[in-house]
């Protein structure tokens, strides 16, 4: 299997974990994005591919990101938009990486032929990256109900 088929295999498998919580795949990228129910908060969850990758040798990380309309200034805080929730993702408050989340530590998950001797990519896949993207979804989940909780405190609603 080549690399650009795993690439797409494995964000079709993020795809599926993360529909249940709402999440919408970004056209043909690696960025996933909801919002709550108001648009008040909003929440992205990015695969990040190295620049140093190679045919037999493919490292990604994740980069999450929960952002609320008070986290905005100016121009950006009348509406979340695909762009402003992308912000989340250089924000101060809200960003992290999936490795800090669920390994305690920036991690890069790699790909090399090696593993893929032990593994199928579904065997990897389920056994590795599945229980993590979990906790994503829930640790994200879990920032927007405290964004939105300071939200509705602030407007009083």
């Amino acid at each position: 299997m080549d690399m650009t088929s795993i690439y797409e295999y494995i964000l079709s498998r993020i795809s599926e974990d993360l529909s249940p919580y709402g999440y919408k795949r970004s056209g043909k990228s690696s960025l996933f994005y909801r919002y709550s129910a108001d648009k008040k908060v909003g929440c992205v969850f990015e695969m990040q591919k190295s620049t140093f990758n190679s045919p037999d040798d493919y490292s990604f990380t994740f980069n999450l990101g929960c952002i609320a309309l008070y986290n905005l200034n100016g121009y950006y805080k009348d509406k979340l938009t695909l762009e402003t929730v992308k912000l989340a993702l250089r924000y101060d408050a809200g960003c992290m990486r999936l490795g800090h989340l669920s390994r305690g530590c920036d991690y890069w998950w790699n790909i090399t032929d090696e593993i893929l001797k032990d593994f199928s990519i579904e065997e990897y896949y389920n056994r590795f990256l599945h229980p993590d993207i979990l906790k994503a979804a829930e640790y994200l989940k879990e920032q927007a109900h405290k964004k939105e909780r300071v939200y509705s405190k602030e407007n009083n609603t």
